[in-house]
């Protein structure tokens, strides 16, 4: 009853947390003061999270059931539930002027419900035992409600219920089998359903009509389709799908062996879970293979969704559309006792809000299995003229008609993916046991497949490759089952049998499957060059190939094909790492020993290609702006920068030169593809969203200011649904939706506010305060050029307050200069100054001299462009170095020149002359000079410029350091081409580039020579230019990046602990104020008292060293800190707790680290099934890190944790076997993020012995005929890892 309870009243716990949701911002009563305060804020600020409306739903629910039940007995569950659904109705009623008058009185509360329509609802109840059922829920539920306003113990209640929660969502992180990142599965979802969706539907306005109906029907719960095979299922749900109404969100499925999500249950509820756990705001998402368990799941997520959905500000119904039921794989055997359906899912009861839509043919019939109650509107659709037209039974029969089509559609039903015109040829030769069957004839029977029997398929990329050809439609995949397998038919014969059908096909494709293989086998013999087929580089042929001989298709050369081919860096990058992750995944992460070789070929292959694709800062930008390169190849090199981080710069700088050369709208398209390569990525979501801001906050200008006029029509509103997608930030999407309602055309008046405020939402996502301090300070500028008075006094407010959250003061200046150019552009003279003056008292309060100066020379800056000249001038007058003044003085006078006050600006740019006279140093000396050199050139004074121009090339001159006198000449060619002086311009940018090509260190030198090709080409060498640039990219290609890590230990307390002397270590602990070092004591006293056998005391100290680890401000030193805590709980015994710490760890290096002992301890506790699962969900949780590095030194960490396991159980045990296979398949990631195979030579000689040997023989002992030994590792040396090669004997 109490199970009953709790989801009867779920009703009511969706209201009250709608309740506490929508309150945010109104002031509360006194009793809702100080902790109770605080507690409100941060329930309230989680509750924009739809997960966490769902968990604080079911929490107050369940609380609510638990007080009922225990206070109340003998009513029924059709009573509570109609009780329920009334005081749920009455909440969501209620105003927020007569909430607060209550006071949070409960007693007083219930009797304002019962005013504002309660007693009605009352008075119409049938019996006594109803409106007794009213009486009791109407009571819990007003003091549930005073309770989540002014208790703090309740708010607290709430708050370690969602934390419980989240720790379970943790914990699918870490499952490497199941776990995958929510965002990817429905990305790849979205492309199903794209691809499925026909690009105009025609002909169904009234059915769409009736199933919009349907979604805002408060009656019917589930709309049935049934039809005929080829009506037209598929295209109206897909288009549906695309396109819902306003107000729903739509969880599809399309059952489909091929093309599809999947046709199982598992797939089912991975996919459609997917798309839930995306509107609770999951990262990951699994996979559960057990029925039952799957059942339980997928139930909870669905309510869970639908309870958000409900909460949220503008409520909307969750619509679960399946299409293709008929193809359920259940179908295939349906007798047997595994046999499930993916309608079995569903649960008894629908959850509130939560409506079912399916498509499926007449028959089968509903499978037997199915729980579910709801009654089925079931509606029935005329054949789709469309649709018939492209395949019937003519067409099929016209198909066969053909020598060759029957074999032809075997082929490429059993390949799995598409096939060549001469791909088919060879093929049917095979099978035909001929030498060869004439193209012409396979020609020719392709070309008159009518309608949908066969599709095209471009198997090239970038518009480069061939055509291919597919199976257009499942019923062509049947008729071709029945030709090729003509005497087990009869007339009728499994025409609706779904089992049987499956039965026929994998014994009717098994030979042409066979022959597929054989085919690859033999190509592949011969080399991996021009003559190899195009499938065999695709992934169906990696997948057909998966289980049998992978080594085959696992080849260097097949992806060096790959990327000559289709000369695309990042699609071979893309593929190499699906299926290096496909062979892990086989056999649940255990490899081979002879698998490794082949994914260390893998891996080496992909480090060369990473190698020659180095981000360099400023060179994209420069392709993009001087040399047109295309979106598509810049797309290309974006994708190609491994590292995350860089690929964001990269595309930053690509979409920032994109505007600034009017191409903006060209690269608009890439943002989907660039953002959702980078959604995975927790540490950049605040760089994403201030990327989106930004851009959006110019969009119009991009689209309307483009040099390129054969464009198109841009469309705004799909472009943004597209980017926050992309971004995974779809939920918010849906609640922004409400601000467009009324905006009937976006690409026409309201385009230029509807951005504008998207990304002041944006930046309210944004949790670094200087990102979005800087956001809207951007925005405010924006708003004030739109002439939006009132929106800039609404964001200067805001960015005024995020300062106050922001410690360094020069970003705090910075900030507060933007405000100020704002307010001057709305006429707010007065505030501008008032924030100018805080910003100069800002400045001032710097301690390290040369930031103060700097920062002082920035705001003056900021004035000048702001057009406050005269507060610019004096801020100016206020810096004592020169360098720095002068600098200032050339910035106000470039902004008074742009404002058109030339005679005051050639006056200031004068002084800024002589100021810069007075600096000594050459360094400083010529670049103030090349700043003034522009200045006055931008005021018109150019005799007066090219003359401080020359000075400062001759200043440039003296300096001695390489580096420094490049960088400076090129910014005077600038500044000299700036003046009209190009021939000079010219000479001194040579001069720059000859200079740079004098710099040793690589890194330094590229980036030296990216900035002088940007002058050559503002002088206009556009040649010479391209020239340096790929000078710039070849250097950048030879660069090693070194990396390191260090711990300080606090060495006297620790030594302590390590004597035995536990109680004076921890006293010399408690003398330690800095937390870092302290929990770091802790943790060592704790495993030396586990070492003593002191297991409870142990505990504790552990407890206490987590708790101060907690304190500790640097993530970085928390999760450290915090490593060493799990370690000491491991060795206290207390298991759980260490691998809880490890769960909430983010750090990457530090939490593998952690986990290893605990891994350790696991085994030796003889719980080694336990500890091979915990090991596989951390080999999973390390996919998802954005540092390659990190990545690679945690799986190398991990890999030795496996190792040494391995050697802690029976070696003739299967499970140290498990090991071994685990401890292969982390070594190998470590290889494809980036580690070299010496790094970590010793592990890879404990786990596979016989292939280190084989390294060492082929790469330092061999020597080739001429007797020069083989090029190794510049690392390594000739002798290899270890000194003299032969060691290793």
């Amino acid at each position: 009853m109490a199970a009953m309870g709790y989801e009867t009243l779920i009703p009511v716990g969706t209201s009250i947390a709608r309740l506490v949701l929508l309150a945010s911002g109104y002031p509360e009563p006194a009793a809702a003061a100080g902790e109770v305060a605080s507690l409100l804020t941060t329930v309230r600020g989680m509750l924009k999270n739809g997960g966490v409306r769902a968990i604080v739903a079911e929490k107050i629910a369940d609380d609510f059931a638990t007080q009922l039940l225990r206070e109340h007995q003998g009513i029924s569950e059709a009573d509570w539930h109609v009780a329920a659904q009334l005081v749920a109705s009455l909440i969501d009623q209620l105003p927020e002027k007569e909430r607060l008058a209550a006071g949070y009185n409960w007693e007083e509360l219930r009797r304002t419900l019962l005013d504002l329509g309660g007693t009605d609802l009352r008075s119409d109840l049938a019996d006594g035992s109803a409106r007794q059922a009213f009486d009791w829920v109407l009571e819990v539920a007003c003091q549930r409600i005073a309770a989540c306003f002014t208790e703090k113990e309740a708010l607290a209640s709430l708050l370690e219920k969602v934390d419980e929660v989240r720790t379970g969502i943790q914990r699918l992180a870490d499952r490497p089998a199941g776990a995958s990142q929510t965002r990817v599965v429905v990305a790849d979802h979205n492309e199903v359903v794209r691809d499925l969706a026909p690009e105009l539907l025609e002909d169904r306005e009234r059915e769409i009509s009736e199933l919009e109906a349907f979604v805002s029907s408060s009656q019917e719960a589930w709309y049935a389709i049934e039809a005929g095979m080829v009506s037209g299922k598929t295209a109206l749900m897909s288009s549906f799908a695309l396109n819902p109404p306003d107000g729903a969100h739509i969880v599809s499925f399309f059952a489909r062996r091929i093309g599809g999500d999947g046709n199982d249950w598992k797939s089912f509820a991975f996919v459609a879970g997917s798309q839930l756990a995306e509107i609770l705001g999951n990262e990951y998402t699994e996979r559960v293979s057990d029925p039952a368990s799957q059942d339980t799941e997928f139930r909870q997520l669905l309510r869970r969704a639908a309870t958000a959905c409900r909460t949220d500000k503008n409520p909307r119904p969750l619509v679960l559309l399946i299409d293709g039921v008929d193809e359920d794989s259940y179908y295939e055997r349906p007798d047997d006792a595994a046999a499930k359906s993916i309608l079995s899912l569903l649960p008894r009861h629908l959850p509130e809000g939560v409506k079912v839509m399916t498509a499926s043919r007449l028959n089968p019939r509903p499978p037997e299995d199915i729980v579910c109650d709801t009654s089925r509107v079931v509606v029935s659709i005329d054949p789709s003229p469309v649709a018939q037209k492209r395949i019937n039974q003519k067409d099929i029969e016209t198909f066969f008609k053909s020598d060759y089509a029957a074999d032809i559609g075997a082929f490429l039903a059993a390949c799995g993916g598409s096939l060549t015109i001469d791909e088919l040829r060879q093929l049917v030769s095979m099978r035909r046991c001929r030498d060869n069957v004439p193209s012409k004839d396979i020609k020719a029977c392709v070309d008159r497949s009518p309608g949908r029997m066969l599709m095209r398929v471009n198997v090239g990329f970038g518009g480069q490759g061939g055509v291919s050809y597919t199976l257009g439609h499942d019923a062509v995949f049947r008729a071709v089952v029945r030709e090729i397998a003509p005497d087990l038919f009869g007339d009728d014969d499994g025409v609706e049998d779904t089992a049987w059908w499956a039965q026929i096909r994998e014994d009717a494709l098994k030979p042409y499957r066979e022959i597929v293989r054989k085919w690859v086998v033999d190509r592949a013999d011969g080399g991996w060059g021009r003559a190899t087929p195009n499938y065999m580089l695709s992934n169906a042929c990696f997948s057909i190939m998966l289980d049998h001989d992978i080594q085959i298709v696992l080849h260097p050369d097949r992806y060096n094909e790959m990327q000559r081919r289709f000369g695309r860096r990042s699609q071979v990058l893309r593929m190499a790492d699906l299926e290096f992750f496909k062979t892990l995944d086989l056999n649940r992460g255990e490899i081979s020993e002879n698998a490794m070789k082949s994914l260390l070929g893998v891996a080496e292959m992909r480090g060369a290609l990473v190698r020659a694709s180095i981000y360099l800062p400023g060179l994209l930008g420069l392709y993009v702006s001087h040399f047109d390169i295309t979106p598509e190849a810049a797309l290309d090199i974006v994708l190609s920068v491994d590292e995350p981080y860089n690929r964001l710069n990269a595309f930053i700088e690509t979409a920032i030169a994109a505007v600034e050369s009017g191409r903006g709208s060209m690269f608009l398209p890439l943002f989907p593809v660039v953002l959702d390569s980078l959604g995975s990525c927790r540490d950049l979501r605040d760089s994403i969203l201030r990327l989106l801001a930004d851009v959006l906050v110019s969009i119009d200008g991009v689209v309307n200011d483009s040099k390129v006029s054969d464009i198109g029509s841009f469309e705004l509103k799909g472009w943004i649904n597209k980017v926050l997608v992309s971004a995974k930030m779809e939920e918010f999407l849906l609640r922004f939706r409400s601000s467009l309602n009324g905006v009937d055309d976006l690409s026409e008046n309201s385009h230029a506010i509807v951005p504008l405020r998207l990304a002041e939402h944006i930046a309210e996502w944004i949790e670094d305060s200087w990102t979005r301090a800087r956001v809207l300070a951007g925005l405010a500028g924006v708003l004030a050029r739109a002439d939006d008075t009132g929106g800039v006094r609404r964001v200067t407010d805001n960015a005024m307050n995020t300062v106050g959250r922001i410690q360094n003061s020069r970003q705090c200046v910075w900030v507060l200069a933007e405000v100020v150019g704002a307010l001057v552009r709305t006429g707010d003279f007065e505030r501008a100054r008032r924030v100018a003056e805080d910003a100069a008292s800002a400045a001032e309060q710097i301690e390290v001299p040369w930031e103060r100066v700097w920062t002082l020379g920035g705001l003056a800056s900021g004035l000048a462009k702001a057009g406050l000249a005269d507060e610019a001038l004096a801020m100016a007058e206020r810096i004592e170095k020169p360098w720095s003044r002068a600098w200032a003085l050339a910035e106000v006078a470039e902004a008074l020149a742009r404002a058109g006050e030339t005679d005051r600006a050639r006056q200031v740019a004068d002084n800024a002359a002589s100021t810069a006279e007075r600096i000594e140093e050459p360094w400083s000396r010529a670049q103030v000079l090349a700043e003034v050199a522009e200045a006055l050139a931008r005021a018109g004074e150019t005799d007066r410029a090219r003359q401080v121009a020359d000075n400062a090339a001759s200043t440039a001159e003296r300096i001695e350091e390489p580096q420094d006198r490049a960088q400076v000449l090129a910014r005077v060619a600038e500044a000299l081409a700036r003046a009209g002086e190009t021939d000079r311009a010219r000479q001194v940018a040579d001069n720059a580039a000859s200079t740079a090509e004098r710099i040793e260190e690589p890194w330094s030198r590229a980036q030296v020579l990216a900035e002088v090709a940007e002058a050559l080409a503002r002088a206009g060498e556009t040649d010479r230019a391209r020239q340096v640039a790929d000078n710039a990219a070849s250097t950048a290609e030879r660069i090693e990046e070194p990396w390191s890590r260090a711990q300080v230990l606090a060495e006297v307390a620790e030594a302590l602990a390590r004597a035995g002397h536990a109680d004076e270590a921890l006293a010399a602990a408690e003398r330690i104020e800095e937390p870092w070092s302290r929990a770091q004591v802790l943790a060592r006293v704790a495993e030396a008292l586990a070492r003593a056998g002191e297991t409870d005391r142990a505990r504790q100290v552990a407890d206490n060293a987590a708790s101060t680890a907690e304190r500790i401000e640097e993530p970085q030193d928390r999760a450290w800190a915090l490593a060493g805590v799990a370690e000491a709980l491991a060795q206290a015994g207390a298991i759980d707790g260490a691998l809880k710490i490890v769960s909430v760890m983010n750090d990457p290096i530090s939490r593998s680290c952690a986990l290893s002992p605990v891994i350790k301890d696991l085994v030796r506790k003889g719980s080694s099934d336990d500890a091979v699962e915990a090991m596989r969900a951390e080999l999973g949780w390390v996919r998802g890190v954005a540092e390659r590095r990190d990545a690679a030194g945690c799986y190398a960490t991990l890999a030795e944790a496996c190792a040494d396991v391995s050697d802690l159980v029976d070696s003739e045990s299967t499970i140290r076997g498990q090991w071994l296979g685990l401890a292969r398949s982390a070594l190998a990631c470590s290889w494809l993020y980036g580690e070299s195979v010496w790094d970590q030579f010793g592990i890879l000689m404990r786990v596979a012995p016989e292939l280190a040997v084989q390294l060492v023989d082929e790469r330092i002992l061999a020597e080739p005929e001429g007797g020069t030994p083989p090029e190794s590792d510049p690392d390594l040396g000739y002798e290899g890892p270890g000194g003299e090669a032969g060691s290793y004997r």
